[in-house]
């Protein structure tokens, strides 16, 4: 594969068709051509990899969206729908796919969902709105990490716990809030 072959050309539009964004209606278009030719940008280099950017952020967003949450899961699922479209299937040693990963920058990822968000907000109609305002939802996600000085400085405890107690389990929770938008 190369920066000017049809497989790697089309991996934006192979994204956008696997998670069904490719209809005319407004919700659809959550994620844009243009947001993944954003998001490929970001990475610049001359080496095209077996897991370019979009290949990868394809595979991660299976891998989260599954129940089985391993790496070699997602590359077998992959494999197995290169076989279904008659191409030659990828190998499922996931070693390159983890390294892959690791390249993915958090900035890109962050920049991608904030411009969905964008993009779904801009497609929501206006009889969704209730009492003529906005609502913005967050939900209720647990996201575990380890208990590290650097996570602590990255994502500080909530400000209503009391300074110098631990993060229970390593566990940094957030609950669902309704937000309404101000008048």
């Amino acid at each position: 594969m190369n920066k000017f072959s049809p497989e790697y050309i089309n991996l934006g539009g192979d994204l956008l068709r696997q998670f069904a964004q490719t209809q005319d209606d407004g919700l659809s278009a959550i994620l844009t051509s243009e947001n993944l030719t954003h998001f490929q940008s970001q990475y610049t280099g001359s080496r095209v990899r077996r897991f370019p950017p979009l290949k990868t952020l394809t595979l991660f967003m299976h891998q989260v969206s599954s129940a089985n949450k391993s790496c070699r899961n997602t590359l077998i699922t992959d494999a197995r729908d290169q076989v279904a479209k008659g191409q030659k299937p990828d190998k499922t040693n996931n070693d390159s796919y983890c390294k892959a990963r690791q390249r993915l920058t958090e900035d890109s990822i962050k920049t991608l969902l904030h411009l969905s968000g964008e993009n779904l907000d801009n497609a929501s109609p206006e009889s969704w709105r209730w009492h003529d305002r906005r609502v913005v939802i967050t939900d209720g996600s647990t996201l575990s990490m380890p208990d590290t000085d650097a996570n602590q400085k990255a994502y500080p405890q909530h400000r209503g716990q009391k300074k110098g107690l631990e993060i229970p389990s390593s566990e940094y929770k957030y609950s669902l809030h309704w937000v309404v938008e101000p008048c």
